[in-house]
């Protein structure tokens, strides 16, 4: 079972929860140079309380050999719930051609035109501010070049899609986390929690 990190005060009276998944659930390889976050979609519906972030870890599980394996560090629901599932800068199979520069969060939603709730993209924003914190990652969009053999450059380290790493990379097989993920609205809330411990009223 996971352990409560902590409770976020995400949105007028309500809270939301940190769950500290990392000592029950390992990493796919080794520490990484850690550049850039990568932001998903799971093809994973919300549901109440931390049931969407459980089905997403063991549905990377049961992707674990014999099958090719894969795991992610973050997640997020849309009721502003955070799920830590390993150390950011270890390395999860999270983003074809980034694995070895990034960390990943899946953000559940079923499909990339699904409405982002504000609570959803606080719960972003608090990793934003914490990848930044502790592993000197900028609230900014990362710049990312191709690098040829189907991996990509961190040109300037921050935040990037799923989407771009894919294309980028040259696979061009994902659209993630979708055009209505807002960015700027993530990087606003990350420096308001800087700011003031909480996210009422950011």
């Amino acid at each position: 079972m996971p352990e409560i990190l902590k409770q976020l005060s995400i949105a007028g009276d309500q809270t939301s929860t940190i769950w500290d998944y990392r000592g029950e659930t390992s990493p796919n390889g080794g520490r990484i140079e850690l550049r850039a976050c990568v932001h998903h979609i799971p093809v994973i519906s919300n549901v109440t309380g931390r049931g969407d972030l459980d089905k997403l870890r063991q549905v990377l599980l049961d992707r674990r050999p014999p099958a090719n394996g894969l795991m992610v560090q973050f997640g997020t629901d849309a009721e502003g719930n955070v799920a830590l599932f390993t150390r950011a800068d270890r390395l999860c199979f999270q983003a074809k051609g980034a694995n070895q520069v990034s960390c990943g969060i899946e953000h559940m939603h079923f499909v990339i035109g699904e409405e982002w709730s504000k609570k959803q993209l606080r719960a972003a924003a608090w990793i934003a501010q914490y990848l930044e914190r502790e592993f000197d990652v900028p609230l900014q969009m990362a710049d990312v070049e191709p690098a040829g053999s189907g991996v990509v450059k961190i040109a300037r380290k921050g935040h990037t899609s799923h989407e771009q790493i894919s294309h980028l990379a040259g696979f061009n097989d994902r659209t993630d986390p979708g055009s209505g993920f807002d960015y700027d609205y993530m990087f606003h809330a990350a420096k308001f929690f800087k700011a003031n411990g909480h996210f009422v009223g950011a």
